[in-house]
């Protein structure tokens, strides 16, 4: 049974009112002495007392919670982002609730949205790009995270720079010697594959001809993936890829294996999106993250910029800010790499760039390495 502010004024021998004051940190019109606010908190802890959410915010005050719409928690990269986000939000000491989506239609979004708001959440994070009965319900403090793309107008407030993301890959098989790559993807035609338009830039910056680059999806193509990609290898002299994702990477290098092409003597890739299985896979991948902890991190802080300045709604001005990547060094690329060992942890590690932060390299800092002639020009 819930205790009451009444039974706590009971315990202690002072009024309800008073017990109220104390405990919601208000001001309120009566003196209370040191000594008995300590004596009314203690009471209050021992008894198990648990404020009730609904009138506190009744009243005006914080819920201290933040709502997080459209989390497709079977796609990896959001699972990961979502966990980013419980973290840093408790450092905040804010809840989350995260409202996980499937397969949905634009009217059962707004419908769980309306639900969600029922319990009075501070302010919002909103993941892709909202229909537009959503947007006019959501009327709190919001930040919205898209992927970007170079090819439209954007509507949200944080992008994880998906081309950003491809020409790292580019440069870093550039500077391996590659001149023929490969981009695997299930269909070039989605916003996500903006990384082969990186990829494209770092060949041009390279001067090799964009016949030098080829694309294999998996969708529309009577030759299968793998009968394209071998032939791509053994009879047009391919030696490099990046894979759209490190799942695909990650069954392509048994693939490659069993048909007599090592990983990465004859044949180098690199993934996407910093899974933690990365670094256990033989050679370690290589791949690029979209640095979920900076994108996260962020977004909080926006938010709860936007909450202190009670900028609520739809009609927010959106900040368009580019998250850049950050580039995991493993062994599939070339480098050198050590495996990991058999047993190395206390715990499964979620995060690369926590448990691995000593391969990791930020996005300014991989630029330098591998175009230093950019530092030239700028002294």
């Amino acid at each position: 049974m819930r205790v009451t502010l009444q039974q706590i004024a009971d315990r202690v021998g002072v009024s309800r009112p008073l017990v109220s004051m104390v405990l919601n940190d208000s001001k309120g019109g009566m003196r209370v002495s040191e000594t008995k606010r300590r004596e009314i908190l203690s009471a209050a802890r021992e008894m198990g007392y648990i404020p009730n959410l609904t009138a506190q915010v009744l009243s005006g005050k914080s819920s201290r919670t933040i709502a997080i719409f459209n989390v497709h928690v079977s796609q990896y990269s959001l699972a990961v982002l979502s966990a980013q986000f419980l973290r840093n939000a408790a450092r905040c000491n804010y809840q989350l609730l995260i409202d996980t989506a499937f397969q949905r239609t634009d009217e059962e979004y707004r419908n769980d949205v309306v639900n969600m708001l029922r319990r009075a959440p501070d302010g919002a994070i909103i993941l892709g790009t909202p229909p537009p009965q959503v947007m006019e319900i959501v009327n709190i403090p919001n930040v919205i995270i898209q992927h970007y793309n170079e090819f439209s107008s954007h509507g949200g407030d944080l992008y994880s720079d998906l081309v950003a993301g491809g020409y790292m890959a580019g440069l870093h098989l550039l500077e391996h010697k590659h001149q023929k790559a490969v981009y695997v993807c299930t269909h070039i035609q989605s916003r996500t594959h903006d990384k082969f338009n990186g990829l494209l830039q770092a060949w041009r910056e390279a001067g090799l001809p964009e016949e030098n680059l080829s694309i294999i999806e998996s969708l529309h193509h009577p030759e299968t993936v793998e009968d394209r990609l071998l032939r791509l290898i053994r009879e047009e002299g391919y030696t490099c890829g990046l894979m759209s994702n490190d799942f695909v990477a990650a069954r392509a290098l048994p693939f490659l294996r069993r048909n007599g092409i090592r990983v990465p003597e004859d044949f180098a890739l690199i993934g996407y999106d910093a899974t933690a299985f990365a670094y256990l896979t033989d050679p370690p991948l290589s791949t690029i993250s979209p640095s979920h902890d900076e994108v996260s991190s962020e977004a909080l802080e926006l938010l709860l910029e936007r909450i202190e300045k009670k900028e609520n709604g739809g009609d927010i001005p959106r900040c368009n800010r580019v998250i850049k990547p950050v580039f995991f060094q493993g062994g599939s690329c070339g480098c050198a790499c050590e495996p990991p060992p058999i047993l190395g942890w206390s715990r499964d590690m979620l995060f690369l760039e926590e448990r691995f932060s000593d391969r990791i390299v930020s996005y300014d800092d991989f630029i330098v390495r591998h175009k230093p002639e950019n530092q030239q020009e700028k002294k």
